[in-house]
């Protein structure tokens, strides 16, 4: 397992635990066993009507199972790619072997990253397969299924940041999703009873930049960084799309805590 230390758009050092190539597969397994399931399922439910697709449709059969097939298959095409994009880094495969896809400069990928993840399934894990598809014979066609995510493989060993091809182009990687965090780390702001927030825009900030924050911004105070704390309300201001009247180093503790109130009433 590698730690992967890399810069942050926030100008601090994000370490992140590249999770072993077994969880990955073990995740892989459990989603393919999903998608088993659900095609079983379909076809048992179909298999109640008792339809002779043959007889009903005669010369246009062929057209209409490939039809019902392409129709099928859609939420199977899609799975990852939707599954990743609503619960922000997770399939239930990834949910159940406790990793989750990030981006490596620390902040919640978005849907642009999780579609070229998706397209580049194509390469890391069917490629083998489609080219015994089209180009082999029957043997050779068998054969190609036991190389299911070959690609993939090859360069998850290869790379230092544990990342598939998808990855690398996405600018993601796949890590532990619950990785034990210290008292200091987890805890941003107190905030009273009473507190009024002052910025309903933090909602745009995960967990993780809210941490990333708060230690850069500490790291900064205690280097006595003026320009780093610039910098930081800079990017603040950016991603919360908002425009700071205040004390640069208020801001950001007001933001904090903004967080905090938000996030304990969620």
């Amino acid at each position: 397992m590698a730690n992967l230390n890399v810069k942050t758009t926030f100008n601090t050092i994000l370490s992140l635990q590249s999770e072993t190539l077994g969880k990955r597969i073990l995740a892989f397994v459990i989603d393919s066993i999903i998608i088993i399931v659900y095609y079983v399922g379909v076809w048992w439910f179909l298999s109640l009507f008792n339809i002779d697709f043959e007889r009903a449709f005669g010369d246009d059969y062929d057209r209409v199972v490939w039809g019902w097939v392409s129709i099928i298959s859609l939420p199977v095409l899609f799975y990852s790619l939707i599954s990743e994009t609503l619960s922000g880094g997770y399939t239930m495969g990834k949910y159940l072997a406790n990793i989750k896809v990030v981006k490596i400069d620390g902040f919640q990928p978005g849907f642009v990253e999780f579609f070229i993840r998706w397209i580049f399934r194509m390469v890391d894990i069917y490629a083998m397969v489609l080219l015994g598809i089209v180009f082999g014979d029957v043997m050779l066609r068998i054969f190609s299924f036991y190389t299911i995510g070959l690609i993939g493989l090859i360069c998850i060993v290869r790379s230092r940041r544990g990342q598939r091809l998808g990855d690398m182009v996405a600018g993601t990687s796949v890590i532990k999703s619950k990785l034990k965090q210290s008292i200091n780390i987890t805890i941003l702001r107190e905030v009273g009873d009473n507190y009024k927030p002052k910025y309903a825009q933090v909602l745009k900030l995960s967990d993780n930049d809210a941490r990333i924050i708060k230690e850069t911004f500490e790291s900064a105070r205690k280097m006595r960084d003026v320009k780093l704390i610039r910098k930081l309300v800079v990017k603040l201001e950016t991603v919360m799309g908002i425009k700071n009247k205040d004390k640069p180093e208020r801001f950001i503790n007001d933001v904090l805590k903004d967080f905090n109130y938000y996030t304990q009433n969620m």
